[in-house]
């Protein structure tokens, strides 16, 4: 197989222990998890962490939902506000392949959904969004999701499923992490519980993410875990104990080469960094810049030759496979496929 650089990998030996990994933190815990395939927008991978506790799989757009239907995926929850008539439509369109369910924190779209749902003959499922740290989306009291969940369940072709929020990612080194995560969840507690005081169900708290997952496998209230960046990781996770490797690297050819340095063609147009630059695997580098088109790496001697192919870890997985139209796949060290990143660009 040949690979032309910059070249996306996934090492499928890491990518499978990591699933499993999870698999492993779940037993006995009573709570399931439904992968956020936002973080890589591949139906190939995505399919390779379903089985066991895995419930369904979480998208964050319309876009990702068709692209993963249309894979054959057939549980998907949209975590993630939808409003407009168009996306409305498309949304409610899903609805007929698969079982579909969506954030609300309004009226509004709550309605506008129930008169497409009735108008195609077809029931989506509903997840009252509270905003319980971020200040981003979701009802703002236990008062208010009581209100809405009353709307939903007088609203034909919506069932009410439950209730879902987002802390954030939350670094091991933030300020009050704890107190932090602690608050956040005993939102959700108080929310859920008020909703079910007034009479409606709650089958399902949906929440979390890879930094808070094991304050969320402790927590009575979450019984559904909406992580995603575990699977392949992130290096600025790595501090927080758990059990996951990086599994995703950037491939680049050495360009150029001086006394102290080499230039990659990775540029910024095929990694994420917002979390920072990639990093090497195999040597320490002094210091790393990075542009469009090129990655300039200060090392010490031995340099690579040059047109050697040199892998990189990315700081923000997310970015990087949406910047990419396939990915390789290896196993032992050799290249075994190359797959589509079906739902690249599907933000719509």
């Amino acid at each position: 197989m040949i690979l032309s650089t910059p070249a996306l990998v996934v090492d499928l030996d890491l990518f499978e222990a990591n699933v499993a990994a999870m698999e492993a933190l779940l037993q006995g815990s009573g709570k399931t998890v439904r992968p956020h395939v936002k973080t890589h927008r591949t139906p190939e991978l995505a399919r390779r962490q379903l089985g066991g506790s895995v419930v369904g799989i979480t998208c964050a757009t319309v876009g990702e939902a068709e692209a993963m239907v249309e894979a054959g995926f057939d549980d998907v929850l949209i975590a993630n506000e939808v409003v407009g008539p168009g996306k409305i439509a498309r949304l409610v369109s899903l609805a007929r392949r698969a079982s579909i369910a969506v954030a609300v924190d309004d009226p509004e779209p709550a309605a506008a959904l129930s008169q497409e749902a009735v108008r195609v003959g077809v029931t989506v499922g509903i997840l009252i969004d509270v905003d319980i740290l971020l200040h981003r989306c979701g009802v703002a009291s236990a008062e208010d999701a009581v209100a809405l969940a009353r709307v939903i369940e007088q609203s034909p072709g919506l069932r009410l499923r439950g209730i879902m929020g987002y802390e954030g990612r939350l670094r091991l080194g933030d300020d009050d992490r704890a107190g932090k995560i602690a608050g956040a969840y005993a939102c959700m507690a108080e929310v859920s519980e008020a909703v079910r005081s007034a009479g409606f169900a709650v089958d399902v708290v949906s929440g979390a993410g890879t930094s808070t997952l094991r304050e969320a496998l402790a927590d009575p209230t979450i019984t559904e875990i909406q992580a995603g960046v575990y699977a392949l990781m992130e290096p600025e996770l790595l501090d927080l104990g758990l059990p996951f490797r990086c599994a995703v690297s950037i491939r680049g050819t050495v360009i150029s080469r001086h006394p102290g340095r080499i230039v990659l063609d990775i540029g910024r147009r095929a990694v994420g960094v917002e979390y920072g630059p990639p990093q090497p695997i195999g040597f320490a580098a002094t210091d790393i810049a990075i542009s469009d088109e090129h990655t300039r790496i200060v090392m010490a001697d031995p340099l690579p030759p040059l047109g050697s192919e040199v892998d990189l870890v990315p700081g923000q997985i997310r970015t990087t496979f949406n910047l990419h139209d396939d990915v390789w796949v290896s196993r032992g060290g050799r290249l075994l496929d190359r797959w589509p990143i079906s739902a690249r660009g599907s933000s719509q």
